[in-house]
């Protein structure tokens, strides 16, 4: 492995192109996600038992969509994550009796629900998912609040078995803090760390099926573990981080949830050699090994070419680029909004965009078979 301070290969420009067009989620299709996470919380306020108190600052957005990783899925498999609260005293049936968990997620999953939808919305383990015949869905955790407004104020999530304790907004705080820091000890260190983040991802999805990859909290986890603050190119900083990720792997393939002030932290992960814990170590190191003619004084633009492709499988966005820039930008941009149906390709070859209003919560949009306008 070369040593840190070595000159490598500049393909950054097109690192940065292939993250902003290829990896990172447009904002078009973040406000139709958006939208359709907002027509779900409009239809939970709507339906809910009335004694059930509801406001829209009982909301919780979590995941990748609150802290701004979410990347690109070819067949939109986005998984939005949006947590709902309830006051504790309000979950009680006729007689006091309290509300189980189970009698919580089967309180929303009814709220959430609609005789139209062709696939209803299912309970699992720790939430109620709400699916899109687009391919992606939405996640609706339930908790319920002690103490609402007080320092005595604790939450607990509706599980499988039963109620336990969880604070929904850890990881969003952490993160936002972690940024907040990182950006204090080098201008936009934080904001890159999110680019790392969702380039650990586009690598560790290259291969679909074909690779067993941990899931995008551990990568997050990791990602903060390893990132070297020191590189202003993207491109720098991508490899480093992967060098830094291998070594650390060869040390543990555990990951704790780093968000906890407790200690000891949770660990993310079920054993000490988990099978896709395995598999991230083997193609880290396989994507070094590729990554090391970047090093050499002998490099060209088409080895460079050659190894980032290897990493990523971009589907020939690098040597678009190469060839001519803007008209790799254009098509490859473009047929990410086409994918996600917030455009259209006309017959005449012109890509027209679909309407999509920033923040609109009552978008039309299409569940397991058509579904009125909400």
């Amino acid at each position: 492995m070369p040593n840190e301070g070595n000159v490598m290969f500049d393909y950054n420009e097109q690192i940065q192109a292939y993250e902003n067009d290829c990896v990172n989620l447009p904002q078009a299709i973040k406000d139709k996600l958006r939208g359709h996470r907002d027509a779900n919380r409009n239809r939970l306020k709507r339906n809910r038992p009335d004694e059930i108190r509801v406001g829209d600052d009982h909301f919780i957005p979590q995941g990748s969509m609150a802290i701004n990783t979410t990347v690109q899925e070819e067949e939109n498999a986005y998984d939005i994550d949006d947590g709902v609260w309830f006051h504790a005293e309000d979950l009680k049936k006729e007689g006091g009796t309290e509300y189980t968990a189970k009698e919580t997620q089967e309180m929303v999953c009814d709220a959430l629900n609609d005789p139209n939808f062709n696939q209803p919305p299912e309970i699992h383990n720790n939430c109620v998912r709400v699916f899109y015949a687009e391919g992606h869905h939405v996640d609706v955790p339930a908790y319920r609040k002690f103490d609402a407004g007080t320092e005595d104020e604790r939450q607990e999530l509706a599980g499988a078995d039963g109620f336990s304790a969880s604070d929904p907004t850890e990881i969003n705080r952490w993160f936002e803090d972690r940024v907040e820091a990182l950006n204090k000890q080098r201008d936009g260190a934080g904001s890159q760390m999110r680019v790392m983040i969702r380039l650990l991802k586009r690598f560790a999805r290259s291969r679909g099926g074909e690779w067993d990859m941990p899931n995008g909290l551990k990568l997050t986890m990791l990602v903060d573990e390893c990132f070297p603050i020191n590189y202003e190119r993207d491109d720098e900083a991508f490899y480093w981080t992967l060098a830094k990720l291998q070594a650390r792997l060869v040390v543990s393939l555990e990951v704790e949830n780093r968000a906890q002030t407790k200690w000891p932290k949770d660990k993310l992960t079920k054993t000490a050699s988990d099978s896709n814990m395995v598999e991230l170590r083997k193609r880290v190191r396989e994507a070094v090994s590729q990554l090391y003619v970047l090093h050499q004084s002998g490099c060209t633009k088409a080895k460079a070419r050659a190894a980032w492709d290897w990493v990523f499988q971009s589907e020939g966005f690098f040597e678009a680029y190469d060839k001519d820039a803007g008209k790799a930008v254009a098509l490859y941009a473009n047929s990410a909004l086409v994918r996600a149906g917030v455009a259209t390709i006309k017959p005449s070859g012109v890509i027209t965009a679909v309407g999509v209003s920033t923040g609109a919560a009552n978008l039309a949009h299409k569940f397991y078979g058509e579904f009125p306008d909400e």
